[in-house]
C-alpha cells in the first residue's frame, strides 16, 4: 500500500511539473528535459513513470481540465441565490488568481487540440461541463423569477462559457485592449441582455452584485 501511495505521489508531482513547465514555457517547451528540471528529477525517472512524453501531456492535460472545473464548481456551492452564483461564474471564467495556471495551461494545449483527438476531447468535456454549471444557474434563476432570460439557458450558457474563452485568450496574450476590467465588463453587459439583471463579476466569499 504504501509503494502504491509513493508511485501516486510521484505521479502527481511529476504532472504538477509538467503543468508549471507548460504554462512559463509553452507547449513546445515541455521537453523531458525541461519537465525534469521542473521536478527536480532525472528524465529517466520521469520515463519510468510516463515512456512516452505525450503520455505525460496528457495526464496533465486531464489533470487541468478536473482541477479547473471543480475550482469553478465550488465557487458556487452553498445557499446562495442564482445571482450571487452567476457573479462568481463570470468572475472565476477569467484567467486570475488561484487558477491563472490552469488557465495559462489550457490555453496552451488548446491550440493542439485540432491534431490531437485526445486533447480534443478533454477540451469538449470542459467546455461542456463548464455550460452545465452556467446552465443549471440559469435555470434555477428562470424558475425563482430572478432572471428574465432572453433565450434558452443552454444557449447562453454556451455563449458565457465561449465569451470567457474569447476573452482569456486576449488576456492571456497580453492583449494592451483588453484588460481584465473590460473583461469583467463586456461578461457584466452579456449577463443584463441574457437575463434582465445587472451583474458585476464577485469573487468567491463576496455576495454583493448589482442589482436591475
Amino acid at each position: 500500500m504504501a509503494r502504491l501511495k509513493d508511485q501516486a505521489g510521484r505521479r502527481e508531482h511529476l504532472i504538477a511539473a509538467t503543468l508549471t513547465t507548460i504554462a512559463s514555457h509553452g507547449l513546445a517547451g515541455a521537453t523531458m528535459k525541461n519537465i525534469a528540471e521542473e521536478a527536480g528529477v532525472s528524465s529517466r525517472l520521469i520515463a519510468y513513470y510516463y515512456p512516452e512524453l505525450d503520455e505525460l501531456i496528457e495526464a496533465a492535460h486531464r489533470a487541468a481540465t478536473d482541477r479547473y472545473y471543480w475550482s469553478r464548481q465550488r465557487d458556487i456551492e452553498g445557499d446562495h441565490s442564482p445571482t450571487v452564483k452567476l457573479a462568481r461564474l463570470m468572475y472565476s471564467g477569467l484567467p486570475r488568481g488561484k487558477d491563472l495556471l490552469l488557465s495559462q495551461v489550457l490555453d496552451e494545449i488548446s491550440v493542439s487540440a485540432s491534431r490531437s483527438p485526445i486533447h480534443a476531447t478533454l477540451m469538449t468535456l470542459l467546455f461542456d461541463r463548464e455550460v452545465s454549471l452556467y446552465a443549471s444557474v440559469l435555470e434555477v434563476g428562470r424558475a425563482l423569477g430572478e432572471f428574465d432570460l432572453t433565450d434558452g439557458s443552454d444557449v447562453i450558457a454556451r455563449n458565457f462559457v465561449a465569451l470567457e474563452d474569447a476573452l482569456g485568450l486576449h488576456l492571456l496574450a497580453h492583449n494592451s485592449s483588453m484588460t481584465l476590467a473590460r473583461a469583467e465588463q463586456q461578461l457584466a453587459s452579456y449577463a443584463h441582455s441574457a437575463t434582465g439583471v445587472r451583474i458585476a463579476p464577485v469573487a468567491p466569499g463576496e455576495t454583493s452584485v448589482v442589482g436591475a
